[in-house]
């Protein structure tokens, strides 16, 4: 069996390249042992947190929650591509229950506007350019400043939320047809994974912790470590077929990975090249195309950090890292 085609466009010397056939093998035990890491250290910030009262573990333990619930979204991202499991229903069940719904999210309303993303990044119909505002870098360093700070202080989340009420993306979004049990299903992964965590809280005698240490970091916390991986990965970059030049990725991991890119959504290059290698191979495929010299070195970073200091220079120009 023939392997898939690179997003390079044009690119000769990517289309030439073959990774190896094992990078476009799925293991669902390594993405069910994620699931369970993500759901354990959300565990263990909860008891931390309830038996160690303090503003500073209430702080450390709403970080951890905040990452960790990043960390469930990109493993819902890794279900819209089919990556979980390997048989479709069950992929899309793991990927509502157990990552979309207890964040009040929408598995197959976020894979469509995802896989429009795929097909041309960047454009101006792009939904992750809209939701994310990345149209408009490299922008003043204070303008980003106050943008971030409006994501800790929750105003970006209303300001989100507002926009999709009103029907600001309705022009841009692919239209997802969901039967009424489909929708029941979503509506039921929603109202059981928030019930059965503020439940155990209560249960524990801490019901308080489910408002502030689960609601309060998802829209704060979480909006800006999303807001600084979607930066990352795209910001301030062209429109290209060759994806290889309209993504970035951090090429290792560290501290700033674990907290904005769990589960090697940093390697985005990578990721939007060969969208069938599931996040667990994507540190051998960064390897294999850098061994080859096939990415641009000028999109290769070593930390979130470098990429906010150079997107929001006004005489920007992508410096290689």
């Amino acid at each position: 069996m023939s392997q898939p085609e690179p997003r390079a466009g044009k690119n000769r010397a990517l289309h030439a390249f073959a990774p190896d056939a094992g990078l476009f093998v799925l293991k669902p035990w390594i993405g069910c042992l994620a699931l369970l890491a993500d759901w354990g250290l959300i565990a263990a910030a909860f008891a931390c947190a309830a038996i160690w009262p303090h503003p500073i573990t209430y702080v450390l333990a709403a970080l951890l929650i905040a990452r960790s619930q990043l960390a469930l979204a990109v493993l819902m991202h890794e279900s819209a591509h089919g990556l979980l499991l390997r048989g479709q229903k069950a992929n899309d069940l793991l990927g509502q229950w157990l990552a979309a719904g207890p964040l009040f999210l929408s598995l197959r309303t976020y894979r469509a506007g995802h896989l429009k993303h795929h097909l041309q990044p960047m454009e101006h119909d792009d939904p992750v350019v809209a939701v994310f505002g990345l149209g408009d870098y490299p922008l003043p360093r204070g303008k980003l400043a106050l943008r971030l700070v409006a994501d800790l202080c929750g105003v970006g989340y209303f300001i989100s939320a507002a926009r999709f009420a009103r029907g600001d993306y309705r022009a841009i979004m692919p239209r997802v047809d969901k039967s009424p049990r489909q929708v029941l299903g979503e509506l039921c992964s929603m109202l059981a994974g928030n019930g059965a965590l503020f439940g155990l809280l209560a249960w524990s005698g801490h019901p308080w912790l489910y408002l502030g240490l689960w609601l309060l970091p998802a829209i704060t916390l979480l909006p800006l470590l999303g807001r600084v991986r979607a930066i990352m990965e795209h910001a301030g970059l062209p429109v290209d077929a060759d994806q290889s030049r309209n993504a970035r990725s951090i090429v290792r991991p560290n501290w700033q990975t674990f907290l904005c890119g769990p589960h090697a959504i940093h390697y985005h290059i990578e990721h939007h090249l060969y969208v069938r290698v599931p996040f667990y191979q994507l540190g051998g495929l960064h390897r294999q195309l850098a061994a080859a010299q096939l990415l641009a070195q000028g999109n290769l970073y070593r930390g979130y950090v470098g990429v906010l200091r150079d997107i929001s220079d006004p005489d920007w120009k992508s410096p290689a890292h």
